[in-house]
Order: C-alpha cells, then sequence, then structure tokens
C-alpha cells in the first residue's frame, strides 16, 4: 500500500512541477566521467517562447557551474542560433496554446573550443556538483503582469536526443520583484 501512496506523491509532484521527473532521474547518474565523454560538437539547447516575445540573441548563453571543496567555478559558453521556426497557435475543445517561436542553439567555435579546455580541466580526482544552465533575454520590454510560457530542452550527445529542463512554464516577466 506503501507503494501506491509513493506512485501517487510523485505523479502528483511531476504533475505540479515544470521540470520532468525523468530529467532529474537522468542527471541523479550524470558524472565527471560522463562530462568528459561528451562531444561540445553536439551540444545543443532548444527554447520555446510563446509569441509576442522573441528571444534577444545575444543573450543566450549556456553555462556551467563546477562545485567543489576547492569552490566554484564558473564556464560560460556562447550559443550561435542553428535553427528558428514558428509554431502555429492550436485550438483545442478545452485550451488554446499561443503561437511559439522554437529556438535551435549550439555551441560556437570558440565555445566548442573553451568546452574541451574545461573538460581537460576536470579529472576522475573531481569530486563535486556539476550544473547547467541557459541564460536567455527577451527583445520585447514586458509589460506588468505578462506571462510568458517557457520551455528549455538540452542535448549533450546527438544518441541520446533531447530531454526536457522546462516544461510549458508560465511566467510571470512583467513583475518587477
Amino acid at each position: 500500500m506503501k507503494n501506491v501512496y509513493l506512485f501517487i506523491l510523485v505523479l502528483l509532484l511531476s504533475s505540479c512541477s515544470s521540470i520532468p521527473i525523468s530529467t532529474m532521474l537522468k542527471f541523479r547518474s550524470f558524472s565527471e566521467q560522463s562530462f568528459v565523454a561528451l562531444n561540445g560538437s553536439e551540444i545543443r539547447s532548444k527554447i520555446i517562447v510563446s509569441q509576442p516575445f522573441t528571444l534577444d540573441l545575444e543573450k543566450i548563453k549556456l553555462s556551467l557551474t563546477l562545485d567543489n571543496d576547492k569552490g566554484v567555478r564558473n564556464f560560460t559558453y556562447p550559443l550561435d542560433l542553428d535553427m528558428q521556426k514558428t509554431i502555429a497557435a492550436q485550438d483545442g475543445f478545452f485550451t488554446s496554446t499561443p503561437a511559439k517561436t522554437e529556438y535551435t542553439f549550439k555551441l560556437s567555435e570558440l565555445a566548442v573550443k573553451n568546452f574541451k579546455e574545461t573538460q581537460n580541466l576536470i579529472s576522475d580526482q573531481f569530486k563535486g556538483e556539476t550544473s547547467f544552465s541557459i541564460a536567455a533575454g527577451f527583445n520585447e520590454e514586458p509589460t506588468e503582469g505578462q506571462l510568458v510560457t517557457l520551455s528549455i530542452l538540452l542535448q549533450l550527445d546527438e544518441e541520446d536526443g533531447y530531454f526536457t529542463l522546462i516544461d510549458n512554464a508560465d511566467i510571470d516577466v512583467g513583475n518587477e520583484d
């Protein structure tokens, strides 16, 4: 019976979360060896934003944070636009989805080189936490109370494809707090 309650709890948490449980489970086993094995030229990021917002392409960056007993180190890798497409609005029976713009980014040539240098810094003796983040900004100035629906996906290698970091999160971009 405890397993049933645990299953229901996990189901409820995953349905309320913008970060899928599958992503959390994927990174549970991500190690330094996994990081060193990555090919920087295969890393991609997909950002999907609801219109009327568009991304400021100059502000898109992939960041890596290494945190161990020697301190915290941050590495930033500029991203180049690989592809951009518009996803049409969809009207459903109960809800409708606004039009969206999907951006696909790859590491710039300089970023691939810097990524390889970062991998060389990490050895088997590295013990600590590794985290990825993606920074983005908008071209439009949001008004108070304005919401944007945002999804962020990351591909670390072509074989595994994309996994979701944030899934259709409604973010109040017009809030000054």
